[in-house]
């Protein structure tokens, strides 16, 4: 009888050169884009998104005669972005810009309008709230009473924790 041998032939091919460069610089790539993906910011952390605020035309100004002549104006709140984006009237800011930059009304909170303006001489800043909350929503509005001709052409300024976000220009000729 004759004793069977295994003969072991070694064989060191797996994948051709070719083949394995082609994967190597492919997972180099995808590595390399998910790399600058990240740093650019496109993946990662969600940043809040910014909010605006879209302000209808400041209506006419009417005067008023109380113990000196004042205008009031009210403005429209058209939309909010992002549409669910909670904003309370406590967390907004009013501030008023002359037409030559110089600040007419330091960064003032509104208050609810109840309809009786203390004094007529001073600046009030009011909000009309059109639903049965204290949030800012779209048909509200915003009342600013007292104001003298130094107003005309000034700019109205809506922030939320120092970040502007919204703006209008009162008209430039108050009646």
């Amino acid at each position: 009888m004759r004793n069977a041998t295994a003969v072991w032939h070694k064989n060191d091919d797996a994948v051709s050169p070719v083949i394995g460069t082609i994967l190597m610089v492919a997972i180099t790539v995808v590595l390399a884009a998910v790399l600058w993906l990240m740093v650019s910011g496109m993946i990662g952390g969600q940043e809040e998104q910014k909010i605006t605020v879209n302000l209808g035309s400041p209506s006419t100004p009417e005067k008023f005669t109380r113990t000196t002549a004042c205008w009031d104006t009210s403005m429209n709140v058209n939309r909010i972005t992002p549409k669910d984006q909670k904003v309370l009237w406590t967390e907004l800011k009013i501030l008023i810009k002359g037409s030559t930059g110089s600040l007419l009304l330091t960064a003032t909170s509104p208050t609810l309008d109840a309809g009786v303006y203390a004094d007529p001489a001073v600046i009030q800043v009011w909000y009309v709230e059109t639903g049965a909350n204290t949030k800012l929503d779209a048909g509200d509005s915003i009342k600013i009473t007292g104001m003298t001709t130094a107003y005309e052409g000034a700019t109205v300024e809506l922030t939320k924790a120092g970040n502007l976000i919204a703006s209008a220009s009162l008209p430039t000729n108050f009646p």
